[in-house]
């Protein structure tokens, strides 16, 4: 649940492939270290307030950079038999679980304040959304997307 796990294909170069991610997060304000033909965050950004410009990214069409959303980041390549480069792409998302943790939370405070159905039904909501907004999008989907992205440009 903490760590996430995809498996991509490209027609660059391992090479290259390490070199177009880290470009990407690099652009999205993540430090990293390579070491031959995978690439490791070393520090990724946090953003705790709105108006925080590390939060924000132009490269997805959802506008928030999902970097500062996750923990770290891990990516290694390698070469395959059909002539194509095998990626596996490792995201933390220990980071994810905490604002999903923060947002239940805030979740049950309100309801705990509210008439028993009404105070249910918004706790429920407040934790689907948190756990499939933060969780399945903003920590997995929108990261493999941008990964994805910045491979077939």
């Amino acid at each position: 649940m903490k760590q996430k796990t995809y498996l991509l294909s490209s027609r660059l170069s391992a090479e290259e492939t390490i070199a177009r991610v880290g470009e990407l997060l690099a652009k999205e304000g993540v430090e990293y270290r390579t070491e031959g033909l995978s690439i490791s965050s070393v520090k990724t950004p946090i953003a705790l307030i709105s108006f925080q410009g590390n939060l924000y990214s132009d490269r997805n069409w959802f506008g928030l950079n999902p970097f500062t959303f996750i923990s770290s980041v891990y990516v290694r390549c390698q070469s395959s038999k059909n002539g194509l480069t095998e990626i596996i792409v490792q995201v933390n998302r220990i980071r994810t679980l905490l604002w999903v943790a923060f947002w239940v939370l805030s979740g049950a405070l309100a309801a705990s304040r509210m008439p028993k159905p009404d105070g249910t039904i918004l706790f429920i909501l407040v934790t689907v959304a948190a756990w499939f907004g933060l969780m399945s999008f903003l920590g997995g989907y929108l990261i493999k997307k941008e990964i994805t992205d910045c491979l077939n440009v």
